[in-house]
């Protein structure tokens, strides 16, 4: 009985000390780019660091009737700056997509958008 207890403690212990990455990626991959697929649209999103104050901004992509989407990527340049992206309207299978970009308080954000479909 004590060896169980012992055991338990030890691994409740062992999980308790994993240390995540204060660095984590705040990157946003919605969707799956195939064979066929070309790139849509690509565009870096950019805002400077601004004191006490969450920025955002939504970012449109419009196609014609006969475009559908397929995958939608927001990948974070350089450091991270604690950002999220987010689809705010549209998305994957239909013509349009509007992203939204929004820092952290004090902090702005950096971003490389890309839209693949057909």
């Amino acid at each position: 009985m004590k060896t169980l207890i012992f055991l338990v403690l030890a691994v409740l212990g062992a999980n308790a000390a994993v240390v995540k990455s204060p660095a984590a990626r705040s990157n946003l991959n919605v969707g799956f780019i195939a064979t066929g697929d070309r790139l849509l649209h690509s565009s870096y999103v950019y805002r400077p660091a601004m004191a006490n104050a969450i920025q955002s901004e939504n970012v449109s992509f419009n196609g014609n009737r006969t475009t559908r989407i397929t995958a939608v990527q927001a990948t974070e340049v350089g450091a991270t700056q604690f950002a999220s992206a987010w689809i705010f309207s549209g998305g994957i299978g239909q013509n349009s997509v509007t992203v939204r970009f929004q820092s952290s308080v004090g902090r702005g954000y950096y971003y490389l958008l890309r839209v693949w479909g057909r």
